[in-house]
């Protein structure tokens, strides 16, 4: 679930991984990107005839999403023994319905960071398989901008601040 920062490299990670990589976006402009970058699918989920076709089908979902949004039907997609794994941050409380985990044994966990051992390890798989971030290199005079055009979700994918224009 989503496109973003974290979502573009999880879709890149997860192919190069062997998945069958379907991505959930809210956004029709991103639907096209998430092929580009890899998916096998990329379903609009405002459209509840698209979302109709996955419920109860999916095995895993990594939620990369950092805004508030309805966990709950994401979790309905799960088959049995599925999970949704957050590792956005939204800035408000998800609500979970009990019926949603607890109906076919699905769990809702999440992760922050990984440790030294594993941040290695995925910065060598992501070397090994040429995983890198789609980036928009800016000046220093360009980051209050860019901080508009974040709150916007007009990025793709990341912002990456020149160092050298601070000489300036």
């Amino acid at each position: 679930m989503g496109i973003g920062g974290l979502g573009h490299q999880a879709i890149k990670i997860a192919k190069a991984m062997g998945a069958h990589v379907v991505v959930f976006t809210t956004s029709v402009s991103k639907v096209e990107d998430a092929k580009r970058l890899g998916a096998d699918e990329a379903v609009l989920s405002t459209d509840a005839r698209q979302m109709a076709k996955y419920v109860r089908s999916l095995h895993f979902i990594i939620d990369t999403v950092s805004a508030k949004h309805d966990v709950n039907t994401y979790l309905n997609l799960l088959r049995h023994d599925g999970a949704v794994v957050l590792v956005g941050l939204p800035p408000d409380a998800l609500e979970i319905g009990a019926f949603n985990v607890v109906m076919g044994n699905r769990s809702f966990a999440g992760s922050n960071i990984g440790g030294i051992a594993e941040t290695q390890e995925m910065l060598g798989f992501c070397a090994k398989h040429n995983i890198v971030a789609e980036i928009e290199k800016i000046d220093m005079e360009y980051v209050n901008k860019a901080f508009e055009r974040l709150e916007k979700g007009d990025v793709h994918y990341r912002f990456v601040i020149d160092m050298a224009s601070l000489k300036n």
